[in-house]
């Protein structure tokens, strides 16, 4: 008879062989949990996802103006954003959402070094740098992709990255 077990899967992108720390899965570690773990094959993606109260960053942008933006946005995105706070809060989103999907949340990557601006279409594309390029290349992640949607309250952004090949 076969067996009935479910197969239980990771969201994590890392490195192949690297194994999984086992407090990732509570006090029993790996070997309280119901199933054996799949080991992902073929593409692997990682997803974030991330929103935002625009009042929030308008806030902060109100009180701290030129730092906040200094701190968080490169160049190149306060220029597309030209001052309007629903676009620096899905940027803002967006870079969240990045962080989520390098697996390291803002405590391994620099606000500065995920930057998101706008093709001639409309259409967000980003660009790594510093650590977050490293950690990117470290995971094999061969392409990422991120989506924003603004509204008068919220800004709300999703980002998703891929690996197809062993770093």
């Amino acid at each position: 008879m076969e067996d009935d077990r479910p197969l239980l899967f990771t969201p994590l992108v890392r490195q192949p062989g690297v194994p999984l720390p086992d407090w990732l899965f509570g006090p029993a570690g790996v070997a309280g949990l119901p199933a054996p773990l799949h080991p992902p094959q073929g593409v692997n993606i990682a997803v974030g996802i991330d929103i935002i109260e625009v009042g929030r960053v308008r806030k902060v942008f109100e009180r701290h103006g030129e730092r906040f933006l200094r701190r968080i946005y490169t160049e190149n995105e306060v220029q597309q954003c030209r001052g309007k706070v629903t676009r620096l809060a899905g940027r803002f989103a967006a870079k969240e959402a990045i962080s989520k999907a390098l697996g390291t949340g803002l405590h391994g990557v620099a606000w500065r070094e995920m930057e998101v601006v706008q093709l001639r279409s409309g259409r967000p594309t980003v660009t790594l740098h510093g650590k977050a390029k490293r950690r990117a290349e470290e995971l094999g992640l061969s392409a990422f992709d991120v989506s924003i949607a603004d509204l008068a309250e919220f800004s709300i952004a999703i980002a998703v990255a891929i690996q197809t090949s062993l770093p």
